[in-house]
């Protein structure tokens, strides 16, 4: 019985469990619902949140679209403001500069109408047939004065209207005020003028006066004018010598110069000339001599730099006749046209005063400023392109070193380079015997050569010729010399011979029978080796021997070559030397006739 009520109960308690179990799932399940939804709300939250911050970033980034936007309208705002304040600035200073140039240097323009009018041939004819009234000419001339009592332009037409109306006492006191304001443009004026006027024995006093006044360390592009004037013999004889005196004066260092030129602080004159010289020497590449170059040492130094100087006189005749293909004295036709006078006078007229030409400068900068709007950069850069400016004044030896060496660096035409040449051509052939002089002292008595250890001396002096075939015989037997005593001191190296034997000898009594296995093998090897080299070193004497004499009959074959290149070398190399040398006389003949005066 009990067995049969037993079950009953427990399977009503597993009941009863499994019951509360669907029942505690049940309200799992009822909060797993819950938290379904939850989650499903905190999704669509979520999900909206994230809409909401898209269109958060969206409006932040069309809000930084917009800052940027405004920032770089307000830079362009500022930037544009700044240039309509520098272009307002310079409009209202280029007013100022415009009515100061009108009050200080308008009337300066009918001046040089004026002046422009009087130094002309018809002007002089008119006024000389009373086809204009002298008085009239004074008084034009006498209010340019009344104008401009400081520019230097009035006096000297006062001077010009004096001289149509022979009134010399005036025209001197005219003149003396015209020398006062600026003496150089003064001296020039009334040397041109005078030459116009027919007058050569005044226009030539003028000049002297003219360059007299000059430094030579400061020349302007004016002298280069009137160089070519006076050098084509527009300005007559008598100037033509005034020059010459003046410009050899100046060459000779007898004129003053100032301290702060390049040829007065640095290279002296026939110094310049030298290193002139010196850059059109010869050059010796690495391939040239090359055989030479390595077999006389440490004289190739020397010796190289000797030979390029000796090359200098040819390379300068070269030159020469290439810039002067007439030669030293070739003939310069006068020029009947006077348009280098035209033009000096034009130029002269046309020139402004430092201060006239500072504000000029100034009001050109403002237009510039005021054409691009302002922006500085741009005017800079526009003005830097567009203005032209005369070339800076050069000393005269610099002048005169590019007139006969480089002539496109200057403009001047062939009658003023040939003046050049002469002014400068004592210089240049001292400058030209000194490097000559200097490339002959690095050149010795002798040469050494030296191959495979053994060397020779090479006499340089024209007259010596070399016996290269006794020098190249002495080189070969010397070196079978050598080559023979190093073949006889190839004998047995008993030594080795003995120690051979007696080593094999004791390994294989005292060794080989007493081991087995491997050590035998490797005592028995060992001593058919030492057996060997003992046998080896009795009988390859001979074969030894053979070899040195195969490497002596390789080195002599090649020592001679090498020799016989050297001495070949060697002999052109001084025959180039000597021929250059001579040259020298051939420049000295080139200007042979010419003397300093």
């Amino acid at each position: 019985m009990d067995d049969e009520l037993g079950p009953g109960p427990a399977l009503q308690r597993i009941d009863e469990r499994v019951a509360d179990m669907e029942e505690g799932q049940g309200r799992h399940e009822a909060k797993l619902s819950g938290l379904r939804e939850g989650l499903r709300d905190v999704k669509a939250d979520v999900a909206k949140l994230s809409d909401e911050v898209s269109n958060t970033r969206m409006e932040i980034a069309g809000l930084e679209s917009a800052v940027t936007d405004t920032r770089q309208t307000l830079d362009k705002f500022i930037e544009q403001y700044g240039r309509d304040r520098e272009a307002s600035k310079a409009q209202a200073e280029l007013a100022r500069l415009t009515t100061e140039w009108h009050a200080n240097f308008a009337q300066r323009k009918q001046t040089r109408a004026l002046a422009r009018g009087l130094v002309h041939t018809l002007t002089a004819q008119a006024v000389y047939r009373n086809v204009v009234n002298k008085a009239t000419v004074r008084a034009c001339s006498e209010e340019r004065l009344l104008l401009e009592p400081t520019y230097w332009l009035a006096p000297a037409t006062v001077a010009v209207a004096a001289k149509f109306r022979d009134e010399e006492e005036q025209g001197e006191r005219a003149r003396a005020h015209a020398c006062a304001l600026d003496a150089a443009k003064a001296h020039l004026f009334f040397s041109l003028t005078c030459f116009r006027l027919g007058d050569e024995t005044e226009a030539a006093a003028w000049m002297d006066l003219y360059l007299q006044s000059l430094d030579p360390d400061e020349l302007g592009q004016d002298f280069l004018v009137v160089l070519d004037a006076i050098a084509s013999r527009e300005l007559g004889e008598e100037a033509l010598g005034y020059t010459r005196q003046a410009i050899t004066r100046w060459s000779r260092g007898d004129a003053p110069l100032s301290v702060e030129t390049p040829a007065s602080s640095g290279l002296g004159r026939s110094t310049m000339l030298e290193s002139r010289l010196r850059n059109l020497r010869g050059r010796l590449t690495e391939r040239r001599y090359a055989t030479l170059r390595k077999t006389c040492g440490d004289q190739w130094g020397a010796l190289s730099k000797g030979w390029e100087l000796s090359t200098v006189p040819d390379r300068a005749i070269a030159q020469l006749e290439y810039a002067f293909p007439d030669g030293f004295d070739g003939a310069d036709t006068p020029s009947g046209s006077g348009r280098h006078v035209q033009s000096a006078l034009e130029r002269l007229i046309e020139q402004l005063d430092p201060d006239e030409a500072d504000m000029r400068e100034r009001m050109r900068r403002l237009e510039r400023v005021i054409e691009h709007g302002g922006d500085l950069v741009a005017a800079d850069s526009a003005d830097e392109s567009s203005v032209a400016l005369d070339a800076a004044p050069v000393a005269l030896m610099t002048l005169l070193d590019q007139a006969v060496f480089e002539p496109d660096e200057v403009r001047l035409g062939q009658p003023a380079r040939r003046m050049a040449l002469r002014a400068i051509w004592p210089d240049l052939e001292e400058a030209a015997q000194r490097l000559v002089a200097v490339s002959r002292s690095h050149l010795p008595r002798y040469i050494t050569l030296s191959v495979a250890g053994w060397g020779c001396s090479v006499p340089t002096a024209p007259q010596s010729r070399v016996q290269s075939g006794q020098i190249v015989n002495e080189l070969a037997t010397r070196i079978e010399q050598q080559t023979q005593v190093r073949s006889d001191a190839v004998v047995r190296r008993w030594p080795r011979v003995i120690s051979a034997l007696v080593i094999g000898a004791f390994t294989l009594a005292l060794v080989v029978p007493f081991v087995d296995g491997a050590a035998r093998w490797f005592f028995t090897l060992l001593t058919v080796g030492l057996f060997s080299g003992a046998a080896w070193e009795f009988t390859n004497v001979p074969f030894r021997r053979r070899r040195v004499r195969d490497q002596g009959d390789a080195l002599r074959h090649e020592a001679v070559t090498t020799m016989e290149k050297a001495l070949s070398q060697c002999e052109h190399f001084l025959e180039d030397w000597h021929d250059a040398m001579e040259r020298l006389d051939l420049l000295t003949r080139w200007g042979e006739g010419h003397q300093r005066n």
